[in-house]
């Protein structure tokens, strides 16, 4: 037990610190907010369950060991129900293939207004964190290879911050932090 808060305890303090995402319980955080696991709404976020949850959207992806690979333009992607004038916090980690690049998005799925547009075309773990008030209903969240390399992603989260925003949709702080918890690669935009 003593353990188990220790080591809670410094991943709040490297999240607060650095936007480290990675400690049991806590599935992602932003801007020092603590998020849990139980509170994410995407299902099968890790690839645990092969891809039950992404069927609808899987083109040229292929899952393997706990993330999609996608490739060829291909694209792994999920609706994810929200509700419409509340703010949340979508993630994913991402990495590119050698020459490749990988797009992480999150749209709203009737009107394709985006919350979070990234590419990322370095080869290291990088998390891509988006914080919005959604417009509607269901956002659609994934990954599209860029390139015929492409590359992968997994760790996906959307999380009710709870705030509500007036159901104005925007697009709120973005963030990516690289690999290590001292270092980050991120830009906002």
């Amino acid at each position: 037990m003593t353990s188990t808060l220790r080591r809670t305890t410094r991943c709040v303090i490297a999240i607060a610190a650095t936007g480290c995402l990675g400690a049991a319980g806590i599935a992602h955080a932003t801007g020092g907010v603590q998020l849990v696991a139980a509170e994410n709404l995407v299902a099968n976020p890790t690839f645990a369950e092969g891809v039950r949850g992404w069927e609808a959207h899987l083109h040229n992806a292929d899952v393997n060991g706990g993330n999609a690979v996608v490739h060829d333009n291909g694209y792994v992607g999920q609706d994810v129900p929200v509700t419409k004038g509340s703010e949340y916090t979508v993630s994913m980690r991402v990495g590119a293939a050698p020459g490749g690049g990988v797009l992480a998005l999150a749209l709203d799925s009737v009107t394709s207004v985006a919350y979070l547009s990234r590419t990322v075309t370095d080869p290291a773990p990088t998390t891509v964190t988006q914080t919005f008030t959604a417009t509607g209903d269901t956002v659609y969240l994934a990954c599209q290879a860029t390139s015929t390399p492409g590359g992968w992603c997994g760790d996906f989260s959307v999380v009710a911050t709870g705030n509500t925003g007036g159901g104005t949709g925007s697009a709120g702080s973005s963030s990516g932090s690289s690999g290590s918890a001292s270092g980050s690669s991120g830009s906002a935009g």
